[in-house]
């Protein structure tokens, strides 16, 4: 299965080099927006090779604690804004080549269902990253991560939208270089509500509980995916 998800990589790798333009989508007034972030994210000192990718939107991008929460592993968090799926695929090529990383992990798709984005384009877009993501980084692992089931989702009527995704993304993770993260559970009571404690007052962010409660979910899973040290591909001494 390694095997031949590798060829699959050196496949997309072909189609992209042959491929005119490079992201497909087009800019916007939103991609607009976000140019000066992504030159200062891309500007930034490349990290040593091997090591942990964030990348996604705003719950990424207001993790301002993630190096300390998730220490001593080797992260780099180039999420932006509040970002959709577009924009993602618009500055990939700013963002993750250069990552060099061994492992990305992936948080987007719950300003496209605020935006009314159909889950099905979510999804496509996100299978399209993916592609992308393979070509540019040919041994990555790649956690695709839950959209939250947060309170002001419950609120406006868009649970429904929201699991669609996440069941698309776990259909993804089949793959053998992918991995699928539900993170709600851990942010949610025995009944299923979410925990007030976890949420700010926009009802959608995290608050420092709320990021524990994930790091408490993802340091497990990125500590069995990240080589060791010494290993093939492991993140050079810092």
């Amino acid at each position: 299965m390694r095997r031949f998800g590798r060829l699959l990589s050196l496949l997309a790798l072909g189609w992209l080099l042959a491929s005119p333009a490079l992201p497909a989508a087009e800019a916007t007034p939103r991609t607009e927006k976000y140019a000066a972030e992504i030159d200062r994210l891309a500007a930034a000192p490349a990290p040593a090779p091997g090591g942990i990718l964030l990348i996604g939107s705003s719950i990424f991008r207001k993790w301002t604690t993630f190096a300390a929460d998730l220490a001593p592993l080797p992260v780099t968090n180039r999420a932006f804004g509040g970002s959709q799926t577009p924009e993602q695929l618009f500055f990939f090529n700013q963002l993750v080549p250069s990552s060099r990383a061994g492992v990305v992990v992936w948080y987007c798709g719950s300003n496209d269902v605020n935006a009314k984005r159909p889950p099905e384009e979510v999804l496509a877009n996100t299978r399209e990253w993916l592609a992308l993501t393979r070509a540019a980084l040919p041994d990555v692992r790649v956690v695709l991560m839950s959209v939250i089931r947060a309170p002001q989702k419950r609120a406006d009527g868009k649970l429904a939208p929201v699991e669609a995704i996440n069941r698309g993304l776990l259909a993804l993770s089949e793959a053998d270089d992918v991995d699928y993260l539900d993170v709600n559970p851990a942010l949610e009571d025995a009944a299923g509500e979410p925990l007030p404690d976890c949420y700010v007052a926009d009802q959608l962010h995290l608050t420092p509980e709320g990021y524990q409660r994930l790091t408490s979910v993802l340091r497990p899973v990125l500590e069995k995916l990240r080589p060791a040290p010494g290993a093939k591909g492991a993140a050079q001494a810092e």
